[in-house]
């Protein structure tokens, strides 16, 4: 549902209200999903991420191992059920996904998602990771423009669009031997709408264990404005920053930071090796960070005074199998020609 300009300035100054008098800058209704990232190297410079385009202020490269995240589990004190097994980097560059996937399920997590670019995974890690994880609830998605040559070419890396399709073709067949399914992520722009209707319905035949395509805009970083095709898609207006209200993501360094976004390490509250985790969530430097947000008192140069996330009017839609099979050349030049109105978008 779409949020009226009052409604939003009532529910900010709610917020204001609460964080100023109330419970000043404490998380008191904790969530059940841990953001973890594996390693923050990745096997691609993509146009779309900082790894691509700002990779000298990126954080020092770290990959955890089955050994330090054994103890870093044992740091984390609160209960939870769901983790991401992604921020920053590749995760099948780290060798000891299947341990630590595995170390999870045996403290009772339930449901684990991995995001990956596909491209040149290790396959034998790949089928060690969905050995140890039958029978679980396993989410795998993918990240690659594979309905265009020149969309993937252009965000991801030149001249790689024929490997990147071999690897997915690869990852196909062995989601098919253990009878699994999985997304796939692609960014798009206006360009490529009108070609949709054609080259969506041609993915699922090609990809026979791919279950849905997640289709979005692109994600404008902080501090690089360049990431994101954000002209015309601002609101007015922000709103309060939602990740504040979310667990803080825990970096390959083991230091945890109150943002998923926070590339260059300026929103750290401390280190799991050091503090246990229920220590670091309301922690004065955290308290200060979320009281900071909702006031707006973010230091100018910081990574919040640049944040766009808050403003962007975001582009997102799933196209799943069951759809695609069941609908005909008509029904599909409809829908997609809806992906439009995004990009004539007026802002509020």
């Amino acid at each position: 549902m779409k949020m009226g300009r009052t409604t939003r300035q009532l529910l900010n100054n709610w917020q204001k209200l609460k964080m100023r008098y109330l419970v000043p800058g404490k998380l008191t209704r904790l969530g059940d999903t841990l953001t973890i990232e594996l390693t923050n190297r990745c096997s691609l410079t993509c146009s779309c991420c900082p790894n691509g385009c700002d990779r000298s202020s990126c954080r020092p490269p770290h990959t955890i191992s089955d050994a330090d995240f054994e103890r870093l589990l044992s740091q984390i004190d609160i209960p939870f059920s769901r983790v991401f097994l992604h921020l920053h980097g590749e995760p099948f560059l780290n060798s000891d996904l299947p341990l630590i996937a595995n170390r999870l399920i045996s403290h009772g997590v339930s449901e684990l998602s991995v995001f990956s670019n596909g491209y040149h995974i290790d396959i034998k890690l790949l089928e060690s990771l969905l050995n140890v994880t039958s029978g679980h609830n396993l989410h795998i998605a993918f990240s690659a423009e594979l309905y265009s040559r020149q969309t993937y070419e252009t965000i991801r890396r030149p001249g790689r669009f024929e490997e990147i399709w071999r690897s997915m073709e690869q990852i196909d067949d062995v989601m098919k031997r253990h009878q699994r399914t999985y997304t796939v992520n692609a960014i798009i722009n206006e360009q490529a709408i009108d070609t949709l209707p054609h080259t969506v319905p041609d993915l699922f035949s090609r990809l026979q264990q791919l279950d849905e395509i997640h289709l979005n805009s692109a994600f404008p970083w902080p501090h690089l404005p360049q990431t994101g095709e954000i002209a015309g898609h601002l609101q007015s207006r922000r709103s309060i920053c939602s990740q504040i209200w979310q667990l803080p993501v825990i970096l390959a360094s083991g230091e945890v930071s109150m943002c998923g976004s926070d590339y260059r390490g300026e929103c750290i509250v401390g280190s799991l090796w050091e503090h246990r985790y229920s220590e670091l969530i309301n922690n004065d430097a955290a308290r200060r960070f979320r009281r900071n947000i909702v006031l707006r008192k973010a230091c100018r140069n910081s990574i919040c005074a640049d944040c766009l996330i808050d403003r962007h009017i975001s582009f997102s839609r799933t196209v799943k199998r069951k759809f695609i099979e069941k609908a005909n050349d008509a029904l599909l030049q409809k829908y997609f020609a809806k992906f439009h109105t995004y990009f004539t978008l007026i802002p509020q």
